[in-house]
């Protein structure tokens, strides 16, 4: 009976480890099922138009190109009158004498208190070059606003490209590490039949075994790193599910332009340069407006009383003129106001030559960059077919006891490093490519370069 009791216990145990195994099982397959659907492929150029709705930069760079040309805008109406109206309550009396001759003397005692409302207006006809000069620096501010929200974008652009094809990157060693340990595992369970069948000795099974664990170490730091650029891609899009890239890495084996060709392309459409020309505009509208505070300002003036009920004998009903203002002696110092101008227009002058200087060295780094990971991707082809052909014959020679397990791990691990270069060479080809665009001010074609790319490294 005790038996029979004990027997029934151990069923029920077995049959709960069974429920929890199969409740389980059918946890992990929802729990991938939902990571699929979440982890929806996504090209470059689809995250591009992510990154510009959620870029914070993207936006902020949208608000000074819209402040500038409010800024701008509220500068077009100078030239035109000022229109105001002044209204007070005036308390006062004026006493006076007159000698009238045959009337005598007039004794004159004029109570002013009452409420007093004119409008006014002012015209500045000349005023030395200040308000043209202002209205185009106002606009040449615009046009530096708009040059540094399309340089934002480029910088954008590249990052995205950097960290994109980072996580492509890390997801191709990924593959290569676990189809490493599958050849590993495959290899141990070849060597352990081996040893059992008397054709190996136990050393040779003991080295396929660290073969094997260093492999599943690989493969865990692999999945680490792709983990840390997945990451990192989420935080770049806003995005918490995960991202899957669907556009590969990729290498042109087609030459480019020449370095002459990019560096004029730089010059011309560099957003950087154009921000500078800008600058350089306004420090010269900076000038100018310095210089007026030596000239006279001519103006058009009028005041007309709105009421007139309270007004005494001599106050006008209305006033016109023209009038000139020559300032003899400011509080400040003039002079010293138009020498900071001008070294202000030196300083953008100087700070633009030394950033040309820079971008023609940017470009012909990158451009160089580009050509090297071409030839080194190229030069790999000999090397991958070599490991491969290596390791199918270490591998053979293994199963005819030719070979011993250190052999055939050597042989993998080479494999596995060629593949790898091979990758890491594509990626930067990829990147120095998009620094490359980034300079010459053309980041936004890169998804046009994917295009015409020959080779793309698939999963």
């Amino acid at each position: 009976m005790g038996d029979s009791a004990f027997s029934r216990r151990g069923r029920l145990r077995r049959l709960a480890r069974r429920k929890c195994l199969l409740l389980a099982l059918l946890g992990i397959n929802a729990a991938a099922a939902a990571g699929t659907a979440i982890a929806a492929p996504i090209s470059f150029d689809e995250a591009r138009v992510v990154l510009r709705s959620v870029s914070d930069l993207h936006q902020s760079g949208e608000a000074g190109v819209s402040q500038s040309e409010y800024q701008a805008r509220s500068a077009d109406s100078l030239g035109l009158p000022e229109l105001s109206v002044t209204a007070m309550q005036l308390n006062g009396i004026k006493t006076g004498t007159i000698q009238g001759g045959a009337l005598g003397t007039i004794n004159i005692f004029d109570n002013l208190r009452g409420p007093r409302s004119t409008l006014n207006s002012t015209w500045s006809i000349y005023t030395g070059g200040r308000i043209t000069a202002t209205q185009r620096s106002l606009r040449a501010g615009v046009e530096e606003a708009r040059a540094e929200l399309v340089a934002t974008d480029e910088q954008l652009d590249l990052q995205l490209a950097e960290v994109y094809f980072g996580l492509e990157l890390a997801a191709n060693i990924e593959r290569t590490r676990t189809s490493l340990l599958q050849q590993s595992d495959r290899q141990l369970e070849r060597a352990r039949h081996f040893e059992q069948r008397g054709i190996i000795a136990k050393v040779e099974r003991l080295n396929a075994q660290v073969s094997r664990d260093e492999a599943a170490r690989e493969l865990v730091r692999a999945q680490r790193d792709r983990e840390i650029a997945q990451a990192r891609l989420q935080r770049l899009l806003h995005r918490a599910a995960a991202i899957e890239p669907s556009t590969p890495l990729f290498v042109i084996t087609d030459s480019l332009k020449s370095l002459t060709e990019w560096l004029s392309i730089a010059e011309r459409q560099n957003p950087t340069l154009a921000a500078f020309d800008a600058k350089r505009e306004q420090a010269k509208q900076g000038v100018v407006i310095a210089e007026s505070a030596w000239k006279p300002e001519v103006f058009a003036f009028g005041n007309y009383s709105l009421i007139k009920h309270y007004e005494s004998l001599t106050e006008p009903d209305w006033t016109a003129g023209i009038g000139v203002s020559f300032t003899l002696f400011s509080n400040q110092d003039r002079k010293s106001k138009v020498s900071a101008a001008r070294e202000a227009l030196r300083q953008v002058q100087s700070l633009e030559a030394e950033t040309r200087n820079n971008l023609d060295s940017t470009v012909e780094t990158s451009f160089r960059k580009v050509e090297q990971a071409r030839e080194q991707f190229v030069l790999l082809d000999s090397t991958l077919a070599l490991a491969r052909e290596n390791l199918r014959l270490r591998e053979r020679g293994f199963d005819e006891g030719q070979a011993t397990s250190l052999d055939v791990n050597d042989a993998r691990n080479a494999l596995a490093r060629a593949e790898t270069s091979r990758a890491a060479a594509a990626y930067d080809f990829v990147v120095a490519l998009a620094q490359l665009l980034e300079a010459s001010g053309q980041a936004n074609t890169l998804p046009d370069f994917v295009k015409r790319a020959d080779i793309q490294l698939r999963p």
